[in-house]
């Protein structure tokens, strides 16, 4: 079984509530939000690295 990337929210639409992550994937909707420190699913690297360097 493979494991979700979890993927870091930079910002999020009010218009049509996608959120755009630190890595630049527009995701619309989401339905969750999720805590990376809390889960066992890998972290994005790029979005990792993006918020470290913010």
């Amino acid at each position: 079984m493979a494991h979700e990337v979890m993927h870091i929210e930079a910002s999020r639409s009010i218009w049509n509530g996608s959120a755009k992550t630190l890595c630049g994937i527009t995701i619309p909707k989401p339905h969750t939000i999720w805590f990376a420190w809390l889960s066992s699913n890998p972290t994005c690297s790029t979005c990792e690295a993006r918020n470290k360097a913010r």
